[in-house]
């Protein structure tokens, strides 16, 4: 496992790119056919959600000590996933044609 400066400084600068991602497609929602844009904002609102639980966790991880952060890394990297995965359904929503 990466030291925990490391890791955390990794997820730091992988969340701001999520967020400006899914902010940059809550933009672009707003031009979408009304049935594609309200299934777009719950996408939106669920990412939102995922995001929060991670600054929760990352939070948790920077104030743990020792050994603590390694085991707190897995939850971390799960959330991560979700993260991931809804930014890449989201994205495939604005390579579809319309």
């Amino acid at each position: 496992m990466e030291k925990k400066e490391e890791y955390l400084e990794k997820l730091g600068a992988e969340l701001k790119e999520f967020s400006a991602s899914i902010d940059d497609f809550a933009k672009k929602a707003e031009y979408v056919a009304l049935e594609h844009r309200t299934k777009l904002r719950r996408e939106i609102s669920e990412f939102n959600a995922i995001r929060l639980e991670a600054q929760i966790k990352l939070r948790r991880m920077e104030e743990s000590s020792g050994d603590v952060w390694e085991a707190l890394a897995a939850g971390v990297d799960r959330t991560w996933a979700e993260m991931k995965e809804a930014v890449g359904k989201i994205a495939e929503k604005f390579k579809q044609p319309r």
